[in-house]
């Protein structure tokens, strides 16, 4: 045979080989094909795109590590997704220009009145929760895409607390099972809207959380027997609107990374909720939130206990907050605080280079409760007729230097001073950044500098002759309640 008709003979098996791999393509069904370590999603039918998406996750597991679910430019329309042990990426084509958005009336087989109903952990079919989508377990990459859940209510009726609700517990959630084997999460250029639900149990929105990192997750029917999460939770270049809360990591989470921005090229917006950022109790974790714009009608940004009498950390947390702007966006509220335990404090926490801003009226920009060792340096602070701008309650040895309150007007009826410590607080350092600031010191062995006292004729100030009438604290927010 002459090498000319050799080549030729080559060539058409090749086509042949070609056109056999075609068909075979063919007879699987459309919803997915697998590319190397890539499985695409169909673009969206208009309809219930959950098997699709549903079908490409469980595909990229099958596969193994490294696999990446690439969604189509469109508006996927689904139903509850779950996926767990995901190593890989679930991603779109850009914000707003892939979007997953939830079906209306989403059903709820979980019922967390749980003297009727026992635990158990999610899944699509026996075990359906109130969440768009979850994972569990693995390392997961979530980016370029808009999670919207537009309909109120959002989900058929579940309990929480004891009241039947129809908000969604969370668009995007993350958990894990196997402390040997820690679970991350990367959140980077996505956006999570809800919508105001004004229905009287629905907490004023119809989500409440956007992307959640816990350790929520039942090993049984025993109430509160959670496993431990560890491993990272990471949220970069992403936006949060109108949900209770954006981003939020609560109960039963040790031994984690936390990054929420992270570098000035990689913060996040959150507003036009309750608060922006829900950070509660860890165990043995390290926390850097910073470059963010974070707003709320009540805070801009908290972090509390989970449940004090269900998860003590044994060790504590180390936070470091700065370079953030957060915004009280109503009247009284405030701009961030920290609520520690007052037995086992497990709050570590710098505060530093943020700008705070509240609204007229009655607002505290910043205060720390029960903390000990906490730094608050160098933060701007914004408001008019307020409580106060740094207000330290129960606190010992922490330091407040060099911060700028300048521009915090106190009122002068009931507001304390630019700075306060109240009655408890004791070996605190309080550094002012001008002589004109003013510092009411109820405390005992505080140690002020550079400050002037506030005039004793009007508001809390006439209180310093007096230090045990020490204005009481506003009823502070607790954990949400979820399975507690």
């Amino acid at each position: 045979m002459s090498e000319s008709s050799f080549r030729g003979k080559e060539a058409d098996l090749r086509l042949a080989f070609i056109t056999c791999l075609l068909g075979l393509a063919l007879l699987f069904p459309t919803t997915v094909w697998a590319s190397g370590y890539r499985v695409n999603v169909q673009p969206p039918n208009g309809v219930d795109d959950t098997a699709n998406i549903q079908a490409a996750l469980d595909a990229c597991v099958a596969h193994g590590p490294g696999c990446t679910v690439q969604l189509a430019a469109g508006t996927y329309l689904t139903r509850q997704l779950v996926e767990y042990h995901f190593d890989g990426t679930f991603r779109g084509m850009g914000i707003d220009i892939t979007t997953i958005q939830a079906l209306p009336n989403l059903p709820v087989t979980i019922n967390q009145n749980v003297s009727e109903e026992p635990q158990c952990q999610p899944n699509t079919t026996t075990c359906i929760w109130p969440s768009l989508v979850i994972f569990v377990d693995g390392k997961i990459r979530v980016s370029d895409l808009t999670f919207n859940i537009p309909s109120v209510p959002a989900t058929q009726p579940w309990f929480l607390g004891g009241s039947s609700i129809t908000m969604m517990f969370e668009a995007l959630g993350f958990r894990g099972q196997y402390p040997q084997y820690p679970t991350h999460a990367w959140i980077d250029r996505i956006r999570i809207l809800g919508q105001p639900d004004s229905s009287p149990s629905n907490w004023g929105f119809n989500v409440m959380m956007g992307a959640h990192f816990t350790g929520e997750l039942p090993k049984g029917p025993k109430l509160h027997d959670y496993y431990f999460l560890s491993g990272s939770f990471t949220v970069r270049n992403s936006d949060f609107n109108t949900l209770f809360v954006g981003v939020s990591q609560d109960g039963f989470v040790k031994s984690s990374q936390i990054t929420i921005g992270g570098s000035h090229l990689a913060g996040n917006h959150l507003e036009n909720g309750f608060g922006g950022l829900d950070i509660e109790s860890s165990e043995n974790s390290t926390f850097d939130i910073s470059y963010n714009e974070s707003s709320g009608m009540y805070a801009g940004m908290w972090v509390v206990p989970w449940d004090l009498t269900i998860f003590v950390p044994s060790s504590p947390s180390r936070y470091l907050i700065h370079d953030n702007k957060f915004v009280g966006t109503a009247q009284g509220a405030n701009g961030m605080y920290l609520l520690d335990d007052p037995t086992n404090p497990w709050i570590q926490a710098a505060i530093w280079n943020n700008t705070i801003e509240v609204q007229d009226t009655l607002s505290e920009a910043m205060y720390a409760y029960y903390t000990k060792g906490t730094a608050i340096w160098n933060n701007t602070i914004t408001g008019t007729d307020g409580i106060d701008a740094i207000g330290l309650y129960s606190s010992t040895l922490g330091t407040v230097i060099n911060n700028n309150v300048s521009g915090f007007t106190v009122d002068s009826t009931v507001g304390n001073a630019q700075i306060y410590l109240d009655p408890y607080t004791t070996k605190d350092l309080i550094v002012c950044a001008e002589p004109s600031d003013t510092v009411l010191n109820q405390g005992t062995n505080n140690t002020v500098i550079g400050c002037q006292q506030p005039t004793a004729t009007s508001g809390a100030a006439a209180k310093s002759v007096n230090p045990a009438t020490s204005k009481p604290r506003p009823g502070l927010p607790k954990a949400k309640a979820w399975l507690r």
